[in-house]
């Protein structure tokens, strides 16, 4: 009786290690570890990152505003021509817009929050703000 009490962890101990080094092999993981190139053609899909810029990028290139994705920072869209001082950064909510334009941070300092967007409104004409704050709206809606 005392011999079984001994097996059972034993048998335990060796299983694990069989299924550790069965796990460890030399050939690399196939998800994940860099070992194989991407997947491309029909039927496969690249994950692709969130980029909060490209949606109203478009949408104000509908309505005849020229703008460019700020290549300092990555939540940044700089309204054309850049003397105009107008631009507009994306947080992550609106209750973040709004803390920072409480807070006066130097990304919000004199900015509107219109949904998850401050919007730097500088020295633009009010056609041109309408339609910056139309593609804004309408984005807002949507998350």
């Amino acid at each position: 009786m005392h011999r079984r009490a001994y097996q059972a962890p034993a048998l335990v101990a060796a299983l694990i290690l069989t299924l550790f080094l069965a796990a460890c092999g030399e050939g690399g993981t196939s998800v994940g570890g860099g070992n194989e190139a991407p997947k491309t053609g029909a039927g496969t899909r690249q994950a692709t990152a969130f980029d909060p810029r490209d949606e109203p990028i478009g949408c104000f290139a509908g309505k005849g505003v020229q703008s460019e994705k700020d290549p300092r920072y990555r939540e940044r869209i700089n309204i054309l021509p850049a003397t105009s001082g107008a631009y507009v950064t994306f947080t992550a909510t609106l209750q973040d817009a709004l803390s920072r334009q409480l807070r006066n941070e130097d990304d919000a300092t004199g900015a509107e929050a219109i949904g998850p967007a401050l919007f730097t409104v500088g020295d633009l004409d009010d056609a041109t703000l309408g339609k910056i704050e139309d593609c804004l709206d309408e984005r807002g809606t949507k998350y």
